[in-house]
């Protein structure tokens, strides 16, 4: 499996100033090459990655916070909006080695 990420932004509300989601969908390209066939699962959010009750974390076990990592920084990487950019150094803050220290010690 070559694990990828898909990243959608969408907007919450109808009022002047709407909220900006991104979802992080994981999928194989070597599956499929069109979306959503090649659909693997989501990308949980770290409290998620950490607590193992995810379907990623099931997925790639011991190895998922390196490989959120990995999928993560090649997605800032190619990414040149914005506000995706911003979601996604978010994500990364939120695995950095502190945070998963702190995080195991609160399961």
């Amino acid at each position: 499996m070559k694990p990828s990420l898909l990243l959608f932004k969408r907007e919450i509300g109808r009022c002047e100033n709407p909220k900006i989601e991104v979802d992080f969908a994981v999928v194989d390209f070597d599956v499929r090459k069109a979306y959503p066939a090649n659909f693997v699962c989501v990308l949980p959010t770290s409290q998620s990655l950490f607590s193992g009750r995810s379907i990623f974390s099931r997925l790639f076990g011991e190895d998922s916070v390196p490989v959120a990592k990995k999928l993560l920084s090649r997605a800032l990487a190619k990414e040149s909006d914005y506000e995706t950019k911003s979601e996604i150094g978010k994500r990364l803050k939120h695995l950095n080695p502190k945070t998963v220290v702190e995080a195991k010690c609160r399961l």
